[in-house]
């Protein structure tokens, strides 16, 4: 019996296996039903950036001396000296794609093309079924890790629509799917980073070099307020901490519930260069009040989408503000509207077993262990972000997360993961601070009249102490 089968290899399952591979006690296999690792391969743009920093690899913020660290792939590429003169923290998605390939070549117990067909509960753990090339091979094991990420997310008016004309499609698939040849309106959909990334290389292809015409209008419509940029600042990126993924894990579960969508300028928007990038060029081609050929709003909503004449695609938008339909009949429509979690069938033999709260959502404990009933053990890599808050997805904190559970299926603090990690307070638990009367006294015979303001509401705050 395996110690443990990883389901799933994007970057966190992967951060899991590289952090083991030199661990020679343990019996483990991962499965991916890919063929090979392609991270985001549809969306591989020309120029496209990482939005986290190189350290953010699948080993470093853990194992910063691990041969698997992204500083030793520099080296095995003779590209340290590159990286050093270039000066910036920030690597292309091209070449973290690369990296993690390299890694790839370089680990056992993986093996791409097998499909996790079905999971049954067994004596002790799990008896796990996979399919390759039509043979099916049967495991047994005592614990699970889930890495199995997100799906494509398609706004429901387009769903059909993408089915009939292949011209309406999801920005994972915009290397892959666009039509090189666009022409009348092209409809982008959204305003996170991919769908700026997209927009820029749009642009750049929309004005024929030989005429000087343009092949297409380019609209960029989004249901938020507008184009804004993601949070970028040292303290601000605290909030993807262990210490704040620890704090958020503690709060009331109806906040935690609402936080993710307050906190939306932490992990959405698009990166302050790229706006700048967009903004050059829209400047460039203004000159001389010339017609940029582009149309970028916020505030609408599709509301209706249909295929019509078999080819162009009907779209209906509304402006939320102003309650205004705004109709445009396009050619190629692209949704970057993001990714959305799967239900996963291969589960089914178990559910019973996984108790669910009252929003169907599972149990997750505070070191990613799902609450499952039945024998065994199940970790979870990624999930919403109402159980660790808005650094679930990110890959910062992949490699914590990895070593907490290596730990647990180990049974020993095998990866040194404890400590305070942040400038900021973060507290998981109630703290009690001592209270000094005198420190008030003090504030309030300041010559400061903010200061003494300041102090005597404090002072009303604890009467008692005042009359003692």
């Amino acid at each position: 019996m395996l110690d443990f089968i990883g389901i799933g290899l994007g970057p966190f399952n992967l951060s899991l296996a590289a952090l083991l591979n030199q661990n020679a006690s343990l019996k483990y296999q991962f499965f991916d039903k890919r063929q090979d690792f392609d991270w985001h391969a549809g969306i591989q743009l020309p120029n496209a950036m990482m939005q986290v920093p190189f350290m953010a690899d699948l080993v470093s913020l853990v194992e910063p001396t691990s041969p698997y660290s992204f500083l030793n792939y520099l080296k095995a590429h003779q590209r340290l000296y590159k990286f050093y003169f270039r000066e910036n923290l920030y690597i292309p998605r091209k070449e973290y794609n690369h990296y993690c390939q390299w890694v790839v070549k370089q680990l056992r117990h993986l093996q791409f093309g097998s499909r996790v067909a079905d999971i049954a509960p067994i004596l002790g753990g799990f008896q796990v079924i996979t399919e390759q090339k039509g043979r099916l091979s049967v495991h047994q094991t005592r614990k699970l890790v889930l890495g199995t990420g997100t799906t494509p997310k398609l706004p429901q008016p387009l769903q059909m629509v993408a089915e009939q004309n292949k011209q309406c499609l999801h920005s994972s698939n915009y290397i892959h799917q666009c039509d090189d040849h666009l022409s009348g309106n092209v409809v982008l959909i959204g305003s996170g980073q991919s769908a700026a990334e997209i927009f820029i290389d749009l642009f750049d292809k929309q004005i024929n070099p030989e005429t000087g015409k343009e092949k297409f209008h380019l609209y960029w419509l989004t249901r938020s307020a507008g184009f804004f940029p993601m949070e970028n600042t040292p303290l601000g990126l605290e909030s993807f901490s262990p210490d704040y993924m620890s704090y958020f894990y503690h709060l009331p579960k109806n906040l935690k519930d609402t936080l993710p969508t307050i906190q939306a300028n932490l992990y959405k928007g698009i990166s302050a260069k790229t706006i700048r990038d967009i903004y050059e060029r829209l400047y460039h081609r203004s000159i001389g009040a010339i017609d940029t050929h582009v149309t970028i709003a916020g505030h609408y909503q599709l509301e209706n989408a249909d295929v019509i004449n078999g080819k162009n695609i009907q779209l209906k938008f509304l402006q939320t503000q102003k309650q205004q339909n705004l109709n445009i009949q396009a050619s190629t429509v692209i949704a970057a509207t993001g990714y959305q979690y799967p239900s996963l069938d291969f589960l089914n033999k178990l559910s019973r077993n996984i108790p669910l709260d009252a929003q169907n959502n599972w149990h997750i404990n505070e070191n990613h262990k799902l609450n499952y009933e039945g024998n065994g053990e199940i970790y979870i890599q990624n999930t919403d972000l109402h159980h660790h808050g808005v650094g679930t997805p990110d890959l910062g904190l992949g490699a914590f997360r990895s070593a907490k559970i290596a730990n647990q299926i180990l049974g020993e603090s095998y990866f040194e993961v404890e400590g305070r990690q942040s400038f900021q307070d973060f507290q998981s638990k109630d703290i009690e601070r001592p209270f000094s009367m005198s420190a008030i006294a003090k504030n309030t015979f300041r010559s400061d009249g903010m200061s003494s303001q300041i102090s005597r509401k404090t002072a009303d705050l604890y009467p008692e102490y005042l009359a003692k």
